[in-house]
């Protein structure tokens, strides 16, 4: 039963952002987060063709899409990944604090839970992480560098 339920939040995760995501793309990667008091979630896309990513919240600079209609899209997109960690709760399933979902144009699926304790994390540091391991994206900025290479000195 708890993976009927899963199967179907994860197609319906998965719908709303390719409803999101205002022309042809080949790959998504989707961070979704749920702590104490607080959920995000963001994505990138790659456009067919592309090799440079499109971060999620820059959609409607970057073409005629509505704040307004983006914003109901994410919030639909932060419930379900609220409904997500429900259902395992629901089922005494361990919580996670936070997901990568990647899929293709193709079908082809993944998701990794992710249980570390996030509360002394600072959100930009994980972000500046996530996109290094997942997309290959380096920080601009100086202090962004600088921690990446901690990090990754720390962890190699």
């Amino acid at each position: 039963m708890i993976e009927e339920k899963l199967d179907e939040l994860y197609q319906q995760i998965s719908e709303i952002v390719v409803q999101t995501i205002p022309e042809e793309w080949s790959k998504v990667y989707l961070y979704g987060e749920v702590v104490e008091g607080a959920q995000t979630a963001y994505f990138y896309y790659f456009p067919l063709g592309s090799n440079n990513p499109i971060y999620s919240h820059e959609i409607t600079e970057l073409f005629t899409v509505s704040d307004n209609e983006y914003t109901q899209k994410w919030n639909t997109l932060v419930n379900l990944i609220q409904d997500l960690l429900r259902v395992f709760e629901e089922y005494g399933q361990q919580s996670w604090t936070n997901f990568t979902m990647s899929f293709d144009n193709t079908g082809k699926f993944n998701i990794d839970f992710n249980y570390d304790n996030l509360s002394n994390v600072d959100p930009h540091q994980r972000k500046i992480i996530w996109k290094y391991k997942h997309l290959g994206i380096s920080p601009k900025s100086n202090s962004g560098k600088k921690y990446l290479e901690s990090y990754l000195s720390k962890h190699e």
